[in-house]
């Protein structure tokens, strides 16, 4: 079951690395993220929403793949360093819905993933990125299978039909 935290707070991404030397990090945005939340004066890190800590954000700008920001407290690449891997939030209420056609990571999660065909594959648990792209984590009959959210993988999301249609790769350990 979902804690407040993270009812409340949606996944923008994951910080990957220092960006110059003042303490500047560069965030790799989940699939989907469209840079609304580039406005907020407040932000949340941490490993999983639930242990997620509040911190002021100074600046947000695109950059590259993805967005380059300055967070209130962190001046130097140590302390930059220090919050490599850690993931992204925003209080959900801070953000427009989304657009037709779009969706936070969140509204995902618990949805049924299904293959072209249309057979259950399981349930949608997490995304992740592994620095590459996107994995999928679906569980079936208590087991976890990584898909890789791939061109030709991915073929659709659709939250209000309550599913994911991905088309994983022959062979994927867990759907033999």
């Amino acid at each position: 079951m979902a804690t407040d935290a993270e009812r409340r707070l949606v996944l923008i991404g994951r910080l990957t690395r220092p960006h110059g030397v003042r303490g500047e990090m560069k965030l790799l945005p989940g699939e989907g993220c469209s840079g609304a939340w580039c406005r907020v004066r407040e932000v949340w890190l941490g490993k999983s929403a639930g242990t997620a800590r509040a911190v002021a954000l100074r600046r947000a700008r695109p950059g590259g793949r993805g967005f380059i920001l300055s967070l209130e407290g962190v001046d130097s690449v140590e302390a930059a360093e220090a919050l490599r891997d850690e993931s992204l939030f925003v209080e959900r209420s801070q953000l427009p819905p989304p657009e037709k056609g779009e969706w936070y990571l969140e509204d995902l999660i618990g949805l049924r993933v299904e293959d072209p065909r249309g057979r259950v594959l399981g349930e949608l648990r997490s995304i992740f990125d592994n620095g590459a792209h996107e994995v999928y984590v679906v569980t079936r009959d208590g087991r976890e299978i990584l898909i890789p959210g791939v061109d030709g993988v991915v073929l659709a999301f659709e939250p209000e039909a309550g599913r994911v249609v991905l088309d994983p790769p022959p062979g994927l350990p867990g759907l033999e």
